[in-house]
């Protein structure tokens, strides 16, 4: 078999997978609180009807035996005295008994699969709403390293393939057992020397279902995989059509697509072919039995008892075993499929609860301190950062104390560890070495949602999300007044260009807000930091979009709003940190200089030199300093 991307068709929880035992036993251990009364129903109703649609078979033999030919007339459990006492009248009884029998199944049938399929929708609702609010508290680590397709194809698809499981699974293991046991009980009642021959097939029943669920329980894993791999793959390409045009590469991401897809075609293929062998052999070695019954009761009414068998045999009593023989196939093949449904669903289960296994790298403690309010005062001392262990840290030793309401501008070349320092800030992450405060605090012993909710973030690339432009200002504040939605946007500059479109601020942003401008995005996105009414700001390039007319009416009406706050500005035009209280300069993840714009400039080192090229005193940076970047990664 092919395989699409070696690195990308291995999911990335396969380890977790590993740590997952009794998947299926604690899907219903976990979720089957709060809905016992359809469990307990489910369960009544699943013994009931397969053991009533059983009785019906069981009163040929009456009929035969007793009402055509004519045998004395009895029913175990019934009374005497209610038998007819003519054959046409016991014939009437049988029939009404046999309707009354399958009516009862029917409707035990119907209960059953009521309550079987409310329970699954219940517990498909509440895996996926816990899987999300897990995902929400994972680390951003966890973003970067897990592919989007992978989480969604758990979420839709994994979710999804539960319906079945939930639905049939336990109430089909109540039903096979209980028709198979009421077959058993009726037929050994009826004659155990006969049963004995028909049941004489069920080791090697057992022995084929063993080897094929030994291949098929492999298959279903590898299935799950390349479907989410292929999940990736197209979550990655439509997110990147505007790339792939601009470099006419859909030749090429189509021959990938193709190759994913091809290999979720030749496992699924292969699960078939294993599957379509299955059914076919159980379904045999069930007719071999259906056979040796024939055979050997039609011997035993001709010729007598065979062998070492005693018992005298009668017609209605083989006739009706060769009926029983075809609804004893019935749960043989409904327990294959039902093994077929449980591993093809494991793979998803296990798929979930390592999803929602997963290690939480950012926690909080249940005494965590609630910040607010927040002064601003925000410390940062030794502190060392890497993203991946195996790599060099992004941040090295950095430590700074800045007073609240400071305006503090961040600068330094591309990949100094900048936008780190404030993903730190806003505890996506902890440090490796060191401590972040704020207000005294060390960040991990604060409640987090008080701590992000005293933080406005304006990042060099907004997200905006689907909906209106008033939601989306408002998103972090959902019960704001529209007075406030409107002074945030003037503030930002928004207001304007959000008036002049045709339905305002009830206009739709379109996915990610593709129907807006650059510019547009970041003001709305600005104007959502400013309506929660911050204790900190932090801005990464928050004007990099808009042109410098409007860069400086923002700035001009920032000045206000971040008079008494703390701000960290992210720039690369240093002019828009000129007037910042300090500068923090880094530079390869060290912070190699702060103070400043004038006492900077004195000390005429990176910064002085970064100032000297925006302004034009400068065509290039030092060679010096280029030698120590050329091969940096950004």
């Amino acid at each position: 078999m092919s395989s699409a991307d070696d690195t990308e068709s291995q999911f990335l929880f396969d380890a977790g997978q590993d740590e997952v035992r009794w998947a299926i036993p604690r899907l219903f251990r976990d979720y089957s609180p709060g809905n016992y009364w359809l469990v307990g129903i489910g369960l009544l109703a699943a013994v009931i009807y397969p053991a009533a649609s059983q009785l019906p078979i069981y009163l040929v033999q009456t009929v035969v035996d007793e009402v055509l030919l004519g045998e004395p007339f009895t029913l175990p459990l019934f009374p005497a005295a209610w038998v007819p006492p003519t054959q046409l009248g016991q014939l009437v009884l049988v029939a009404g008994l046999m309707v009354g029998f399958a009516g009862l199944s029917v409707f035990m049938s119907w209960l059953s699969g009521w309550t079987w399929g409310r329970f699954a929708q219940e517990v498909q609702h509440d895996v996926r709403t816990h899987s999300y609010q897990k995902i929400q508290r994972l680390g951003m680590d966890f973003f970067g390293e897990q592919q989007t397709g992978q989480i969604m194809s758990i979420l839709n698809s994994d979710v999804n393939r539960l319906n079945r499981l939930l639905e049939r699974f336990l109430a089909d293991i109540i039903s096979i057992a209980s028709r198979f046991g009421s077959i058993v009980a009726i037929l050994f009642f009826m004659h155990w020397q006969l049963a004995l021959v028909l049941f004489s097939v069920l080791p090697v029943m057992a022995v084929v279902a063993r080897y094929f669920v030994r291949i098929l329980r492999p298959k279903y894993k590898e299935v799950r995989q390349r479907v989410g791999a292929l999940n990736s793959r197209i979550e990655n390409n439509l997110g990147g059509i505007p790339v792939i045009k601009a470099f006419t590469r859909e030749d090429y991401e189509h021959d990938r697509v193709r190759e994913a897809s091809r290999d979720v075609y030749d496992w699924r293929w292969s699960v078939i072919t294993t599957r379509i062998k299955f059914y076919p052999t159980m379904t045999m070695i069930n007719w071999l039995g259906f056979g040796a019954v024939l055979l050997v009761g039609g011997y035993w009414i001709l010729e007598g008892p065979p062998w070492l068998f005693t018992m005298p045999l009668t017609v209605g009593t083989l006739l009706t075993f060769m009926l029983f023989s075809q609804q004893f196939s019935g749960p043989i093949m409904q327990a294959a499929h039902l093994i077929d449904l449980y591993y093809e669903a494991r793979a998803s289960v296990v798929r979930v609860f390592a999803l929602q296994d997963y290690e939480i790298d950012v926690t909080e403690d249940d005494d965590a301190i609630d910040l607010t309010p927040v002064r601003g005062d925000v410390e940062v001392e030794d502190v060392t950062f890497a993203y991946d262990e195996g790599e060099g840290p992004v941040l090295r030793d950095v430590s700074f104390s800045i007073p609240a309401g400071s305006f503090v501008g961040i600068v330094g070349p591309t990949g100094a560890g900048k936008s780190t320092l404030t993903k730190l800030l806003l505890r996506f992450y902890d440090p490796d070495d060191g401590i972040v405060r704020i207000d005294g605090h060390d960040l991990r012993e604060v409640d987090l949602r008080t701590l992000r909710h005293e933080i406005g973030l304006v990042s060099q690339e907004p997200y905006l999300f689907t909906g209106t432009i008033r939601e989306n200002i408002a998103y972090g504040r959902p019960t704001v007044q529209d007075e406030a939605i409107e002074q945030a946007a003037k503030i930002a500059h928004a207001h304007e260009f959000i008036e002049d479109l045709e339905h305002g601020y009830e206009t739709q942003v379109g996915q990610r807000g593709a129907k807006l401008s650059g510019g547009q995005r970041q003001r709305i996105a600005l104007a959502r930091a400013i309506v929660g009414d911050p204790a900190i700001f932090i801005l990464d390039e928050a004007t990099s979009h808009v042109d410098n007319e409007t860069e400086v009416l923002i700035q001009h009406s920032l000045d206000d709003i971040i008079a008494d706050r703390t701000t960290f500005a992210i720039a690369h035009r240093l002019s828009t940190i000129r007037n910042a209280d300090v500068i923090l300069v880094f530079d390869d993840g060290e912070l190699v200089e702060s103070g400043t714009h004038e006492e900077l400039l004195e000390t005429d080192d990176l910064y002085a030199n970064l100032w000297r090229v925006q302004i034009g005193e400068l065509q290039e940076l030092p060679a010096s300093f280029l030698e120590r970047h050329v091969s940096s990664d950004s």
